[in-house]
């Protein structure tokens, strides 16, 4: 897809978050030389870490897979409250990563083994705001379509969690809510999945349609438990 620049319009300023941040933004700066209109302006390790430099960026391109236990629930969620777009850049092999990604409301996303005209097409596409919708990523948010009901954004850190191995009691104190709060927000997710054909889930028939639906946290994360 092609984008029609206005002379003297600004840049797109643009962010990475990567574990191989030097390696990933030389690539990346090389396939963006001939866009001006796209500049990278800072990269990091963690979303954490760049959002400590700047917060000034129109879009980061997120990898999925980060060595500080982050997910990309976490990771999208507080780019968007700094109003930041993002973009998955995967190595394709973490579905569940790119379905709870995207339903966080990244922008798309594109892997790293794309050629680069892909990629940069994709990054052009999402820091100019549109929609980066691959045929790759459509089949991983399609591929467990009878696991995955639309949950706010409350609700899927609810289910996060619970499905984690909080108790219930736990979740309150992690969420700041009422113990009868977090039962409601629980009763309206197994409502949710009712509503696709799963009534009645037991709590480990719950995890693994939140695993398959990309809302769980990876079992390589440790929820943060207060004292």
């Amino acid at each position: 897809m092609s984008h029609q620049v206005s002379v003297g319009a600004p840049a797109r300023r643009v962010g990475v978050v990567d574990d191989q941040r030097d390696f990933t933004v030389s690539a990346l700066r090389s396939y963006l030389r001939p866009h001006p209109d796209i500049v990278i302006v800072a990269a990091a390790e963690s979303v954490i870490d760049l959002l400590a430099v700047t917060d000034e960026v129109d879009l980061v391109v997120l990898d999925l897979l980060l060595g500080d236990g982050s997910t990309p629930f976490d990771n999208v969620n507080a780019l968007q409250a700094k109003g930041i777009e993002s973009l998955l850049f995967t190595s394709g092999e973490e579905p569940e990563l790119v379905r709870m990604g995207a339903r966080a409301g990244a922008r798309g996303m594109v892997k790293k083994s794309d050629p680069p005209e892909v990629v940069v097409a994709a990054i052009r596409a999402a820091a100019h705001g549109e929609s980066v919708i691959s045929a790759d990523l459509a089949m991983v948010i399609d591929a467990d379509p009878d696991f995955a009901p639309t949950l706010s954004t409350r609700l899927q850190r609810t289910l996060a969690l619970y499905a984690s191995g909080e108790s219930e009691k736990d979740i309150a104190e992690i969420m700041g809510l009422s113990p009868h709060t977090v039962k409601a927000y629980l009763a309206k997710i197994r409502a949710a999945y009712a509503a696709v054909g799963h009534e009645n889930m037991s709590r480990s028939e719950l995890t693994r349609a939140a695993r398959l639906g990309g809302f769980v946290r990876r079992p390589w994360y440790r929820p943060r438990r207060r004292p």
